[in-house]
């Protein structure tokens, strides 16, 4: 005898009010969010998703240290969640850490495939079973990257609700924000306790990556003192990216 179907409804997750999951990365974007979330008074719930990439040991340190330094109640213990990505990318220079963007490199080559939609999907199944309803990312106006487009958002989240059975929410409250905006906004915050290096050595900046270089020009724009440790700081660049070139400097 078959097994009587269910219905949908029967598989229906609701979510528990004021419950939100931010994917921290550690990096200084993610880093402003989690706070500012925080003094919402919701139950933030923090997620890393480690996939293999070098620069994680010190991400996450530093995510630990920013976290315990914030001393607010309402965040709830960091989830860390296991996505190896190393059997699809092992050869990046994401994984391995060599050839990394340089300094004046276009923002596009620090394009990682998927990287989003690998991020959230764990995070999701994370969220069902905690019965949050609304993940959080900090991807800024600067983005260019296909995986961090509303419409993209848009499909992801009528995906979860067919496959899943929770009715989520990702919000992006920075996506319309500058680097120098978001610097701004989280001045009163330990800062130096991010970090946003493609190759750091623990939590000393390496000064010469395409993210160091997003970050020291975003502390001079945003006429803010820069209290991060570097390898080495070259003077601030004058880089401009249109929109039409972003894209074309990566292949992977």
């Amino acid at each position: 005898m078959l097994p009587e179907k269910r219905a949908a409804d029967d598989y229906r997750i609701e979510p528990v009010p004021d419950r939100i999951a931010i994917l921290a990365s550690g990096g200084l974007d993610s880093s402003v969010m989690l706070a500012a979330s925080a003094r919402n008074r919701r139950s933030v719930y923090p997620v890393y998703v480690r996939a293999g990439l070098s620069w994680e040991p010190s991400e996450l340190a530093i995510l630990k240290r920013f976290i315990r330094a914030l001393r607010m109640g309402n965040i709830e213990p960091l989830t860390i969640l296991k996505l190896p990505m190393g059997d699809i990318a092992g050869d990046h220079w994401s994984m391995t850490g060599r050839n990394v963007p340089g300094y004046n490199a276009a923002l596009a080559s620090n394009y990682i495939p998927g990287r989003n939609l690998s991020l959230l999907a764990k995070t999701v199944i994370f969220c069902a079973r905690a019965r949050i309803g609304e993940v959080a990312m900090a991807p800024l106006e600067s983005n260019p990257f296909p995986d961090a487009r509303p419409e993209f958002f848009r499909a992801f989240v009528r995906a979860v609700e067919l496959g899943v059975g929770i009715k989520l929410k990702i919000s992006t409250p920075f996506a319309g924000m500058t680097k120098a905006e978001v610097v701004r906004r989280g001045a009163d915050l330990p800062l130096e306790l991010t970090l946003s290096c493609a190759q750091p050595k623990g939590a000393i900046h390496c000064g010469a990556c395409t993210k160091c270089a997003e970050r020291i020009e975003g502390f001079v724009r945003a006429g803010i003192n820069d209290p991060t440790v570097y390898a080495r700081k070259p003077k601030p660049s004058q880089r401009r990216y249109s929109n039409h070139s972003r894209l074309q400097a990566h292949k992977v």
